[in-house]
């Protein structure tokens, strides 16, 4: 892994202290654009983050002093207030879901409980690792998020927007928690194989808890027969813009070479839009709206070129 590989988006890693109205009001039953099966896919996925993000943060925390270099230390240091403030505005949105009848805190207890046996059994460097696992799989899915905003097309204004703040700041710290591993671990092939052994681990725990606590979620809320809400999400997941397709064809197995970095997939000129944007206004929703359009033209732009192509030739 080359330094300038590790050091992309280091500066960038900025904790933005928000705070977003999360209720019944914002938050519907079926908040993913009205539909049952996207919606407790993303639940069940969701549910996990407090608990999740406490947990990467604290072993971010817990290797703080076997870092050595000092951007890496500091990145470390951004990267838990940014979670930090990630799992209280997910608490909020949990307990909106909770309100709606929605049992997200019977899965989240789930989650709980599987990650206390895994800290209390695992090494600090095994739980990095997975800590590495599982920030790669949130930061590929906020990837397709952020490619998407229309997928979110008549999702609540203000969960859209907090939402996709917290898509941008995965994409910010997305390789920190895989450098931390790394420098604390030490790297070689004793390294390599705790990072393999870590997303290994990492999906044969997390897909299974996914998929169960979906269909949980889909029988409590009698949906599970839902076809056409079924082939729905599918699509988005397998067809377009293919959420599962793009984060195992694209993302999952090149994780395995020996010479893998997070930032190989660079893509911080679609965060660059958003910050800009709110940083110029101070204003999430204005800053999703700026990603809209600056996606709306880029589409032209494409067309464009095509058509022009097309009469060259």
């Amino acid at each position: 892994m080359s330094a300038a590989a590790r050091t992309i988006g280091y500066d960038v890693v900025v904790p933005r202290d928000l705070h977003f109205s999360m209720s019944t009001e914002t938050v519907a039953r079926h908040w993913f654009n009205g539909d049952p099966w996207t919606t407790q896919w993303m639940n069940a996925i969701l549910s996990a983050v407090p608990d999740g993000e406490r947990w990467v943060m604290n072993s971010a925390r817990a290797q703080l002093d076997n870092l050595k270099d000092p951007e890496v230390r500091q990145a470390a240091i951004n990267f838990c207030r940014q979670e930090r403030i990630h799992a209280r505005e997910h608490d909020e949105m949990n307990a909106a879901c909770v309100a709606q009848g929605v049992p997200i805190d019977k899965v989240e207890a789930v989650f709980t409980k599987i990650r206390t046996v895994m800290q209390g059994r695992l090494s600090l460097d095994m739980q990095s690792s997975i800590a590495a696992a599982f920030e790669h799989f949130t930061a590929v899915i906020s990837s397709v998020m952020l490619e998407n905003p229309d997928l979110f097309d008549k999702t609540d204004p203000e969960l859209r927007a907090m939402l996709f703040w917290h898509f941008v700041e995965e994409t910010e710290h997305k390789g920190v928690s895989f450098d931390v591993f790394v420098a604390a671990s030490g790297g070689g092939v004793k390294g390599y194989v705790k990072r393999v052994g870590g997303m290994a681990l990492a999906t044969a725990i997390g897909l299974p808890i996914m998929l169960g606590n979906q269909g949980y979620l889909l029988y409590k809320d009698r949906q599970l027969t839902n076809w056409r809400s079924a082939i729905r999400m599918a699509d988005i997941l397998l067809g377009n813009p293919g959420i599962f397709t793009r984060i195992f064809k694209s993302h999952y197995f090149p994780y395995f070479k020996p010479d893998f970095h997070p930032w190989d997939d660079d893509n911080r000129e679609i965060i660059q839009v958003w910050k800009r944007a709110y940083d110029e206004s101070a204003d999430t929703h204005k800053a999703f709206q700026a990603l809209v359009t600056w996606h709306q033209r880029r589409d032209i732009k494409s067309v464009s070129k095509l058509r022009h192509i097309t009469k060259a030739a």
